[in-house]
């Protein structure tokens, strides 16, 4: 090694380490500055290789990289590898004060002697000859470039910043909050001397612009997209991995090809030990392991009922009870050559069953002997409902019996399990100072489930008694909305869906709208990047609720619009925001046509829309409320169902035929829309009563030529 204090240094002047060659500015960021996601001019790889460029400059010898932004090359770069830094080239100076040492001025030099090297007294990195450096005349004091440019060579460009950050070196690594993830870190950061407040963690500096989410627990099918601070996240989507809140002022990972937003330290997985559990809320599909005996949802259509895996199949057994007025059939492709429709959404028919409200898609079931005029139909499951439940999960300190309601198809009750109206079959407990009443399907929820929408086994909880605020995962809505207080849930992940979203959402629909079978969907599709809005009432959906999705079609409709196929019927939906979960009138059979004496046109149970009015009885809206209203297309007439509330005018009568419910002579229902007192004077009589006219035909009860959906 050769002597430091002999080393010959010759005067530089600027000429000198000029290139022979014109220089041509090269900005290694221009691609990811304001760059917008899936860019056809822009390819992927691009920007990957504008982030991984490393070269070195040929004046001061360290390395040029994508965080300096800008640097020079040789516009004969094809013959020629001259690069240098932009300010190794724009503010090399001859002459230099250094603040190491102040007291003289430092000449630039380069080192002569043959076969030496030197040492910089500043870094003590041992540098060999032809090296430019700033020598000290006086005292042989001696720098290399890299420390004559320390704070430009300490100083990055991160498009996700508009100021210069600059890294302050200590001894012991800083601990302190990165502004990128919100952590906190141990180790180097970069700190912008114009926010002041603005510190990045290295590790967040160099995070890929582009990332392929591949690894044991996550995976994405496209590249994610680096997005900084003030990223507008649509729907108010959660992280997919930790389904927790994204922050304005934080970084995260995107797909927008398929609305897929991932938190930075989630997508790198730098929180590695909390992988284990957030592995388990991945949306992926559950294959049913080790929970034999269990029932798994979603079921695979409608033909599925909840009750038919609850109700023992013991044959030659009597209805429950006299549940109809009229002597009931049962109808198999056995026992009749007489061809009965089934319900049917692709072809419009509308076959709902009178007990449990749902529909009716295959044999055997029962239906009303007297034909025309009485569309009652029973699922042959439905005709052995037991009679008593008992420690029933949300009114365990009482029994429940069975009651069942004829002839006023329109009176309804509000089920206290799930918050619906029903005018189908229900229980109601057997103290007769307690008013406590469900509707049959909610008479039957399961103990424990499996669901493909999660990993685990969910075990049922009564949510009401829990000290903390649980939210459906499917619908979002939660214990303090005071609507469904049984849930399903798996306390390890924090996962939770209330029973109604996840005993009653079927896997596939059938819909009118669109010719294949639409699934639901947990998460918004793949490659879709436009917005979501629901086929049945042509409003904006949000993805973040359950859905249903037709991926061949790209149609998309809102859970709660399913079970729609009168348009009359769309009004019981609620708002746009309501629209994840089931259908609010899941429990209504809109069936049944009614006379009034003072009226001469029938009238049909429907639920009311805008167009239809006021009431012509108590003039206030009909909108949203159920309602009678008159078949005859030109005639505007309608009123609500249950009460009014100013008196009937004195042309219209009604008169009341028969009880709301069939229950025992001690325990009798009350609706919670029942008519006004002052109303007993009104009659409201059954078609079927009217032996002298002609039936109706059933095509027109259902489906009322005025209120069809338009074009179709």
């Amino acid at each position: 090694m050769g002597d430091y204090n002999k080393m010959e240094f010759k005067e530089v002047d600027l000429e000198e380490i000029k290139h022979e060659h014109p220089l041509i500015l090269i900005d290694l960021q221009l691609l990811h500055q304001d760059y917008v996601e899936d860019d056809e001019d822009v390819e992927d790889d691009d920007l990957n290789a504008f982030q991984n460029f490393k070269c070195e400059c040929a004046i001061c010898g360290f390395g040029i990289d994508w965080y300096h932004r800008c640097y020079y090359k040789c516009k004969e770069h094809l013959s020629c590898n001259y690069s240098v830094h932009k300010f190794c080239a724009d503010e090399i100076a001859t002459t230099l004060r250094f603040p190491a040492h102040p007291n003289h001025i430092l000449n630039l030099k380069k080192a002569i002697t043959s076969g030496g090297e030197w040492k910089c007294h500043s870094c003590l990195e041992i540098h060999q000859l032809g090296m430019f450096c700033y020598v000290c005349s006086t005292c042989d004091y001696v720098i290399d470039l890299h420390c004559a440019t320390f704070m430009e060579q300490n100083t990055i460009h991160h498009p996700g910043h508009p100021h210069p950050l600059t890294s302050i070196s200590t001894i012991d690594p800083i601990l302190s909050k990165c502004c990128v993830c919100g952590k906190k870190h141990e180790g180097m950061f970069y700190h912008c001397t114009t926010c002041i407040n603005f510190s990045i963690h290295i590790d967040c500096v160099a995070l890929p612009f582009k990332f392929l989410l591949q690894n044991d627990c996550f995976s994405h099918t496209h590249k994610l997209t680096v997005s900084y601070s003030g990223s507008i996240i649509p729907y108010g989507f959660k992280c997919r991995i930790c389904r927790k809140e994204f922050s304005n002022e934080l970084w995260l990972y995107k797909c927008s090809k398929c609305l897929y937003y991932v938190h930075v330290d989630c997508a790198t997985l730098r929180g590695k030990s909390s992988m284990s559990i957030l592995s388990s809320r991945i949306d992926k599909k559950f294959e049913v392991v080790g929970y034999s005996g269990i029932l798994n949802f979603p079921l695979p259509d409608e033909s599925y009922n909840i009750l038919w895996h609850h109700i023992s199949r013991e044959k030659n057994v009597s209805l429950t009870c006299s549940i109809h007025e009229h002597p009931l059939v049962l109808v198999n492709t056995e026992s009749t050559s007489r061809i009965f429709l089934l319900h049917d959404p692709m072809k419009r028919n509308k076959v709902l069953c009178n007990a449990c409200v749902r529909p009716i898609t295959r044999m055997p079931f029962y239906k009303c002997d007297k034909g025309r005029g009485c569309d009652f139909y029973l699922h042959e499951w439905c005709t052995r409902l037991p009679t008593e439940l008992k420690n029933h999960p949300g009114h365990p300190q009482h029994t429940l019996v069975f009651f069942a309601k004829y002839r006023q198809f329109y009176a309804t009750f509000r089920c206290d399990c799930c918050d619906l109206d029903c005018n189908g079959f229900g229980y109601v407990c057997s103290e007769s100072q307690c008013d406590y009443r469900i509707d049959v399907n909610c008479g039957f929820i399961p103990e424990q489930i499996t669901h493909e929408s999660h990993a685990h086994s969910l075990s049922r909880f009564n949510a009401s008694s829990s000290a903390t605020r649980v939210e459906c995962h499917a619908c979002h809505g939660t214990t303090s909305d005071e609507r469904n207080q049984i849930y399903f849930g798996c306390d390890d992940c924090d996962f939770y869906l209330d029973s109604q979203c996840a005993l009653h959402l079927p896997q596939t629909i059938r819909h009118k709208y669109d010719k294949h079978p639409l699934k639901l969907s947990y998460i918004p599709i793949e490659n879709h990047s436009t917005r979501y809005f629901c086929e049945v009432c042509e409003d904006f959906l949000n993805p973040n609720n359950w859905f249903y999705h037709c991926s061949k079609c790209s149609h998309s409709i809102h859970s709660a619009c399913a079970p729609f196929i009168l348009k009359s019927e769309q009004a019981g939906a609620g708002s746009v925001e309501d629209l994840g979960g089931v259908c609010h009138v899941i429990n209504i059979n809109f069936w049944g046509v009614i006379e009034v004496t003072g009226h001469n046109h029938p009238l049909s149970f429907v639920m009311g829309t805008k167009s239809d009015g006021d009431c012509n009885v108590c003039s206030t809206t009909l909108e949203s409320f159920f309602i009678f209203k008159c078949l005859q297309t030109q005639c505007k007439f309608a009123l609500h169902s249950s009460s009014c509330h100013s008196p009937p005018p004195r042309d219209l009568v009604f008169r009341q035929l028969a009880p709301r419910h069939q229950l025992t002579s001690r325990h009798r229902l009350t609706p919670r829309h029942r008519l006004n007192p002052r109303h007993d004077s009104l009659n409201l009589r059954p078609l079927e009563l009217r032996k002298q006219e002609t039936p109706l035909q059933t095509p027109i009860a259902f489906y009322p030529s005025g209120l069809m959906r338009p074009g179709n």
